[in-house]
């Protein structure tokens, strides 16, 4: 049975972004971020069991800002699942006053499972 590959090259540059979002007013001013669950279903694959099976009771993870220029942070943050959502709470409102994000701000999450923690980058 012959079957055809697909060997086509592309020069689309890399977009290490599992997950992205536009931030709603709502995510800015709740004190917590809904994460798109088809998207993150993605980076729970890539993540420990153990930190997966706690995510009902809420787990401490760590978020590493990656910015343009020599500039990062980290915060800690909650990540829970409830109801079938998994959000960010816990450090997610400082962590969005401190950076100045505003509505409508696209942001970018993967799961670095070397360093265990969320980079975390603004798109735009």
């Amino acid at each position: 049975m012959a079957q055809e590959l697909d060997l086509e090259l592309g020069l689309a540059p890399y977009d290490p972004w599992v997950l992205k979002k536009n931030l709603t007013e709502s995510d800015l001013n709740n004190g917590f971020i809904i994460l798109p669950k088809q998207d993150f279903e993605k980076i729970i694959r890539q993540m420990e069991r153990g930190l997966v099976k706690n995510l009902g009771n809420g787990v401490e993870v760590k978020v590493h800002i990656i910015e343009e220029g020599p500039e990062s942070d980290d915060y800690t943050l909650t990540l829970v699942k409830c109801r079938g959502n998994c959000m960010f709470r816990g450090g997610w409102y400082n962590m969005v006053k401190a950076k100045c994000y505003k509505p409508d701000d696209e942001i970018g999450l993967m799961w670095d499972k070397w360093s265990r923690r969320f980079l975390f980058h603004h798109i735009n």
